[in-house]
């Protein structure tokens, strides 16, 4: 009997204990074992082996094809091996999901693909997965999104310039504006590269565009070859325009055609080849805009979030019996000092940039309400909506678009090169089973 398998272990193999069983039957059972070591944690074959039943469900699901096991299973040990780290991360800096709030992100996300919740479970529990494995998945992913999002923000800094810029140009040009459906193969050549390394790198991206030459699909090549964590989705890189793709390839793809593969290009990261599947035009939409007013406390070893809550509570309560005014509140205690000393107003924005459990609490709010205290990956906050407009043709319309443009752009370089730091920085032991 299988009773205790340790995760954090260094053996090779697994430890498990038969308890009450003589060591002539132990040959009937099923030995678990460690195929690699990520961090302060081992990865298990049935760890990797679920892994890999919940990806052939979802592609089946999806009526996609399935790639070869071989390429299956590097792209998902990579991805499981990325995703254990950064959950890692998560726990030291107490970053979780409580049930209330997974049960808001499930309506978020139902809502956003046109389902309510209980469809888009019945959607998931198609592939196999329980009700339990599928929450689970969902927090995973949330908690995985917001120590990104933490981490990669403070990487960008947008202008005002070039949001001035972008703007005048999105609004010249909205019209006529075209999205790009992309995909990415990349083959990472290390920060400081030994001559080795850039012919190893140059060899394989010349021997991928010749399997592209010889009829090999492109996102086949992306599963098989590449080494961005998309790989495993054939390198997609959805819809984007022009302003949102990468500086680099911008210029190349504004020319190329539907069906075009674009590449070899020199990269921060090593070397790229874009495949550009469609061109389209691009339907400007309406922009939904507010203004808001928030308080953020963030917490410590001392000031835990119980402290944190309450007295977000005890402002809270004080601003509604008129005892406060939110602005003075916000001078005094915010910690999101950008905003403190205008008294934590957030001018028109675009309900789309901000965290996602901060966008969650205003959803429901209407101008002059205060939100109850809420927890988000950057500490504790109350939001106060001010105001609500939806806003199409405004230069002020415009520059919300361009920062969204120039910031979601930025996210997607840093992201891939936070993940390649935080990899490289880590411990990480494959074992050949």
């Amino acid at each position: 009997m299988l009773s205790n398998i340790f995760r954090k272990t260094a053996a090779v193999s697994a430890m498990f204990l038969l308890i009450g069983m003589n060591t002539a039957y132990a040959k009937d059972y099923l030995v678990d074992r460690t195929i690699a070591i990520a961090g302060d944690e081992a990865i298990l074959f049935s760890d990797l082996n679920s892994e890999i039943i919940k990806y052939k469900n979802l592609v089946k699901a999806s009526n996609k094809e399935l790639p070869s096991d071989e390429v299956i299973r590097k792209n998902v040990l990579e991805r499981l091996i990325t995703k254990r780290l950064i959950l890692q991360m998560a726990a030291k800096n107490n970053i979780v999901i409580s049930d209330t709030d997974l049960d808001r992100a499930i309506k978020q996300i139902a809502d956003n693909n046109g389902m309510t919740p209980e469809q888009m479970m019945s959607k998931y529990r198609s592939t196999g997965l329980s009700d339990l494995a599928i929450r689970n998945t969902i927090r995973d992913d949330i908690i995985i999104d917001e120590v990104k999002r933490s981490q990669v923000r403070s990487r960008i800094h947008v202008s005002d310039q070039e949001v001035t810029h972008l703007a005048q140009v999105l609004k010249k040009q909205s019209a006529h504006m075209l999205t790009y459906h992309l995909a990415v193969i990349n083959i990472l050549i290390p920060v400081t590269p030994s001559p080795a390394a850039t012919d190893a790198a140059n060899r394989k991206i010349n021997m991928v565009l010749k399997e592209l030459k010889a009829g090999m699909p492109f996102a086949k090549a992306a599963q098989k070859y590449s080494e961005s964590s998309n790989a495993i989705d054939g390198g997609d890189l959805g819809k984007l325009t022009i302003n949102e793709i990468p500086e680099y390839a911008a210029p190349a793809i504004s020319r190329a055609q539907a069906g075009d593969v674009i590449g070899p290009m020199k990269t921060e990261r090593g070397l790229s080849l874009i495949k550009v599947y469609e061109i389209a035009k691009m339907t400007p939409q309406p922009l939904e805009q507010v203004k808001v007013r928030h308080i953020l406390l963030t917490t410590n070893i001392i000031f835990d979030d119980e402290a944190a809550e309450k007295r977000l509570k005890n402002i809270r309560n004080g601003i509604i019996n008129g005892d406060y005014k939110f602005e003075d509140e916000a001078r005094k205690y915010s910690e999101d000092f950008g905003s403190a000393y205008n008294g934590g107003l957030i001018d028109w924005s675009n309900p789309d940039i901000f965290d996602p459990r901060f966008r969650e609490a205003l959803k429901n709010l209407e101008p002059g309400e205060i939100s109850e205290p809420f927890k988000s990956s950057f500490g504790w906050h109350i939001v106060e909506v001010i105001d609500r407009k939806v806003d199409k043709d405004s230069i002020e319309a415009y520059k919300i678009k361009a920062r969204e443009i120039l910031s979601n752009r930025s996210i997607m370089e840093e992201s891939e090169k936070w993940e390649r730091e935080l990899r490289d920085s880590a411990y990480i032991k494959i074992f050949d089973n």
